[in-house]
């Protein structure tokens, strides 16, 4: 009897498998061929299921992000403090730090292909408008921005082997500035007028 394949649950697993090569060879520099031999399937097989590698790569990516957006509304569902959303991101730091890396990667080495650095920006906001859920409406969708720089923030240190500090402590520091610039800002304002 045949063997019965599930092409969209492969087309899934591929993807999924795709990420760290992406990340450790690059992505202007990795091959189809490149691809598929550390995948372990032909290069007729991949490209059965992905025409070109940037095809295969904004797959991916598109893919990787769906599943995090739809991971931050289910958790926004069962509750709306930040503190849980910070531990799922910091839950999934290497994932989120690999997705960070390849944002980069685009923007310096593929700046010129329109479709990538789209891909980039649309990932970005759907990251942006997911969190958004957390913060309330008055935050005028500030607050999803501003947590989505916190985040990258903290990912470009932790990505310089900043281990020692947590998550946690780095968010009180920015209760800490935030209070802080509410002050002088409040002087600067009553100083203008």
């Amino acid at each position: 009897m045949p063997k019965i394949v599930d092409h969209n649950l492969y087309r899934m697993e591929l993807l999924s498998k795709s990420l760290p090569i992406f990340v450790s060879k690059g992505v202007a520099s990795v091959s189809m061929r490149e691809l598929s031999k550390e995948l372990g399937v032909s290069t007729g097989t991949l490209y059965h299921y992905f025409p070109t590698k940037e095809s295969l790569f904004s797959s991916m990516v598109k893919h990787l992000v769906t599943s995090d957006a739809e991971a931050i509304q289910k958790l926004s569902e069962e509750t709306t403090n930040v503190i849980d959303i910070m531990n799922f991101v910091s839950g999934k730091e290497g994932h989120f730090l690999n997705l960070m890396l390849l944002a980069v990667d685009v923007k310096r080495q593929l700046s010129d292909s329109k479709e990538l650095l789209e891909l980039v920006e649309e990932s970005f906001s759907s990251y942006e408008n997911a969190l958004n859920r957390f913060f309330p409406k008055e935050t005028d969708g500030k607050g999803g921005k501003a947590f989505l720089a916190f985040f990258v923030g903290v990912l470009f240190l932790k990505s310089k082997g900043d281990e020692e500090t947590s998550w946690l402590d780095l968010f009180e520091g920015l209760k800490y500035l935030g209070d802080l610039f509410s002050r002088n800002g409040n002087n600067a304002e009553s100083t203008k007028s």
